[in-house]
């Protein structure tokens, strides 16, 4: 087994392990207004959504993993059918791996071999070249490919990168010169809204924050190099809530915005839509549901988050995403704090 591989598969042994101490609740600042009035037939609600001209069934989006070992293959292909199954979209691990190891590509292609029609995301690294992304987009027949950040995860791995100069510009090459959309996306960290705006200059249409909150892989690398571990800069990032609002308050509806980092519930989903995000993507969650209770948990967890999704969007009187995003909520606590620090107006709907 490779490095990278056996590097991918501690990545999952420590995900797991620190998934059942981790408390999700980063939307606990965030209420929706309860709407008594409400003449919405459940029945009748139409979660769909699109992503520039990428159109969702629903707003869930499986988000990336894994890939890239025998094991991952396995993950992928039962993960590939549940995103059939449910209508949801579904984005790859770094594919990296499988450009300088061929024999990898079989824990990608498997994605698109259980999902024909299923709307599919290659993903890889902010220093990838255009031969590179094209390479990774084909691989799997991609509708769009995420361009994934991860400076601080990079810093802390012993074998990471450390050098990240020349950055925006090749993110500005990649928007400009890959046929399909183009997803820049966090991992755990958060984007503020002066690099949101940067994003935007560069041509990028749809940007995934990847709060704080979830799968932190500070702790998972401090955990593989104990020797050397930096456990003061765990928890390092933005909270996702916050990095959603400071994001579509800079932006606007220059980008589509999909919240990602610690979203466990559909109540966690209604937040994000009701904020303001076009998509939710779920990925610790869904992993650890798979690998700990197998695909009949996975499948009874999606169902009740989309459960959920669907009840709170009634009890708040909205019959599609459009109008959720106009419903009334309330910001308290930290985030309130935070964004009036930061000079973030506001306003009451």
């Amino acid at each position: 087994m490779s490095k990278r591989s056996r590097r991918k598969m501690e990545h999952i042994k420590y995900s797991l392990l620190l998934e059942k101490k981790l408390k999700r609740n980063v939307f606990s600042d965030i209420t929706l207004l309860h709407n008594c009035l409400s003449e919405v037939n459940l029945d009748e609600i139409d979660i769909s959504t699109n992503l520039q001209n990428l159109r969702l069934e629903k707003p869930i989006i499986i988000n990336a993993i894994t890939g890239g070992f025998s094991f991952a293959l396995a993950i992928n292909r039962e993960l590939a059918k549940i995103a059939r199954e449910f209508g949801l979209a579904m984005a790859v691990g770094s594919q990296r791996i499988a450009i300088k190891d061929k024999s990898a590509q079989a824990s990608f292609k498997v994605v698109r071999e259980e999902n024909p029609e299923g709307l599919i995301f290659a993903n890889i690294g902010a220093d990838a070249s255009l031969e590179e992304v094209a390479e990774v987009v084909e691989m799997i027949n991609a509708d769009a490919v995420q361009i994934h950040l991860n400076t601080p995860q990079e810093i802390v791995m012993a074998e990471g990168r450390k050098c990240f100069a020349g950055t925006v510009d090749n993110i500005k090459r990649i928007a400009a010169g890959v046929k399909v959309p183009v997803i820049v996306k966090e991992v755990g960290f958060g984007i503020a809204r002066e690099e949101a705006r940067m994003l935007v200059d560069c041509g990028v249409k749809i940007i995934d924050v990847g709060g704080a909150g979830g799968t932190d892989f500070i702790a998972i690398e401090n955990r593989r190099n104990r020797k050397n571990a930096v456990t003061t800069l765990e928890g390092w990032g933005i909270p996702t809530p916050v990095s959603l609002i400071e994001v579509i308050s800079e932006i606007g509806d220059r980008a589509d915005i999909i919240a990602s980092g610690g979203l466990k519930t559909g109540l966690d989903v209604a937040k994000s839509l009701a904020l303001g995000a076009k998509a939710a993507g779920l990925a610790g969650t869904v992993l650890y549901k798979l690998l700990k209770g197998g695909p009949v948990a996975l499948r009874k967890y999606l169902r009740q988050v989309e459960r959920e999704l669907r009840y709170s969007m009634a009890m708040v009187g909205a019959n599609n995403l459009s109008e959720l995003r106009k419903r009334p909520l309330i910001i308290t606590g930290k985030t309130y704090k935070w964004l009036k620090f930061r000079g973030i107006q506001i306003k009451p709907r």
